[in-house]
């Protein structure tokens, strides 16, 4: 009676346990690189979440204060801006929209007085200002009513550059006397002076939007 002998093999089972063990480990590094990954995108995600209210928070707990921090006249901005109504807990956007409508109508009264002004004036030169100063405020008035429309928008830089472009026609009304040699009428010169005041808040407020929209 003959006994077939019993053949292990076992090269070729060490061989299965080491590639199932090889599978395995690659799964477990997948995994982690997987999960390692997934990790950093929702850090990513959330930072981007968080920045607006990173601003936000970091604004001395009232949007006005911080802004006229940086404003030219910052008595004045916080004057007119809790002066409306509208301004209570109001965000940096409706701050905007407040700042535009008072800027506009501080343009129209110094349209007004330039005309009247003009209607009074008997001296050449000073005429001559004048007549500069009324399409100088025409054209402030002409830039101010673009801006409501880009700052709804979101164009905050279109608005900062309206802004400027009204700033400077204030400028070039004052500056009519000088180049001129003559005296600027005292009331002109303080509405100019209120006008550049409360055109400055629109600048500030425009680029601090733009800061939050980068």
């Amino acid at each position: 009676m003959h006994f077939m002998p019993t053949i292990t093999y076992l090269p070729t089972i060490n061989r299965m346990q080491n590639l199932t063990q090889t599978s395995q480990l690659i799964e477990r590094k997948n995994q982690s690189h997987n999960m390692a990954f997934y990790h950093n995108l929702a850090t990513i995600l959330f930072g981007i979440l968080l920045l607006p209210l990173i601003f936000f928070t970091n604004v001395h707990g009232d949007v006005i204060d911080d802004v006229c921090a940086k404003a030219l006249r910052p008595p004045l901005c916080q004057k007119v801006l809790r002066g409306d109504p509208r301004s209570k807990n109001a965000d940096l956007k409706t701050l905007g929209s407040i700042a535009i409508d008072i800027t506009t109508k501080q343009a129209k009264s110094g349209q007004s007085l330039v005309q009247s002004l003009l209607k009074k004036a008997t001296d050449p030169k000073q005429k001559s200002a004048l007549s500069t100063c009324v399409e100088n405020y025409g054209d402030s008035i002409d830039n101010l009513r673009e801006c409501p429309g880009l700052l709804r928008s979101g164009d905050y830089g279109g608005v900062n550059i309206k802004a400027s472009a009204a700033f400077d026609d204030f400028e070039t009304c004052n500056d009519g006397f000088s180049d001129l040699s003559i005296p600027e009428p005292p009331k002109l010169k303080d509405s100019s002076s209120m006008s550049q005041g409360v055109c400055d808040i629109i600048l500030v407020i425009s680029n601090l939007l733009k800061t939050v929209a980068a």
